[in-house]
């Protein structure tokens, strides 16, 4: 049995609450509430290298209960050596056991695309519908040619110079003003391309603070999902079932378009939207509202 180890309160609509999960095998699984308590339930996967305080870079959410888990090594959760793909099905199955859920829909944003994925695969009796935005995709097939998901999946195939990366990251993230690290960020990897006014005050300071929580106690997390996502996947997008949705901006420099037309033309019955002048984060800022609304059959 799972049991919630922190007070499941709900949220006021607008804030954010955190709580943990004691999962069967006895690590902490990590997660934030937001939005509407009776809103219904949206599980939110969030991108690589962020965590549960992800939802907070987009305004405040009224008519739904996002909950959005951190995975294994980031902000609140224990670290599980030696996970792979498939073993985050269970964790979500054992949160929605803890909370009283049934079925819930799930998004994948970034880099929690491939973990959204997984769970469509191996809990399709778990989710109501699933949504891809900007997902990464597997690795050697082209999508990834010149672009920073490229980067990282050739860093998760050399476990030495990701380390080391990873550590430099870290010193990086923490000891730099956050506007000033966003500002350069964009600069350097095209973060988010077409929108630099998302990169100012707030949504900067939001998004480094998001780094910051999953690299708080270390770069255990961020590491595994860098060798999980350059690794087998170990299932095929051609099993995936459900009602799955793939939105992807056609000016996404960070995770290539090529990527989102991959799960489209896998996946069976998928349906995909391709947004013009779009870039990483500027979708999941501008058409949250369409791409939930979308998900829960408004």
């Amino acid at each position: 049995m799972s049991r919630i180890t922190a007070p499941n309160r709900p949220p006021a609509a607008g804030s954010r609450h955190d709580a943990t999960v004691m999962l069967p095998d006895g690590r902490r699984l990590g997660y934030a509430c937001y939005g509407d308590a009776d809103g219904p339930p949206v599980v939110y996967l969030h991108g690589y290298p962020s965590s549960r305080l992800e939802p907070g870079l987009m305004p405040p959410l009224r008519g739904v209960r996002l909950i959005a888990p951190d995975r294994p090594g980031y902000g609140l959760s224990d670290a599980r050596p030696g996970r792979t793909l498939l073993d985050w099905p269970a964790d979500v199955a054992a949160l929605l056991d803890a909370l009283g859920l049934d079925r819930v829909a799930l998004v994948g944003m970034s880099g929690g695309g491939p973990y959204a994925a997984a769970c469509a695969y191996a809990i399709p009796d778990r989710l109501t519908a699933t949504a891809l935005v900007c997902p990464l995709g597997p690795p050697g097939l082209g999508w990834e040619a010149g672009s920073p998901a490229g980067l990282l999946l050739n860093l998760g195939r050399r476990p030495r110079a990701l380390r080391m990366t990873a550590h430099m990251a870290r010193r990086l993230v923490n000891g730099r003003d956050p506007v000033a690290l966003a500002r350069l960020l964009r600069r350097g990897l095209g973060l988010p391309y077409a929108t630099p006014d998302l990169m100012q005050n707030q949504f900067g300071s939001r998004l480094v603070a998001g780094w910051r929580e999953a690299l708080r106690t270390g770069v255990d997390g961020p590491l595994d999902d860098a060798c999980i996502y350059a690794a087998p996947w170990g299932f095929a997008a051609a099993g995936i079932g459900g009602r799955v949705s793939i939105w992807h901006g056609l000016a996404d420099r960070t995770v290539p378009p090529a990527a989102g037309r991959w799960y489209a033309a896998q996946i069976p019955g998928a349906k995909a939207r391709f947004l013009p002048g779009e870039g990483h984060f500027s979708l999941v800022f501008n058409h949250h509202r369409e791409i939930l609304d979308d998900l829960l059959g408004r």
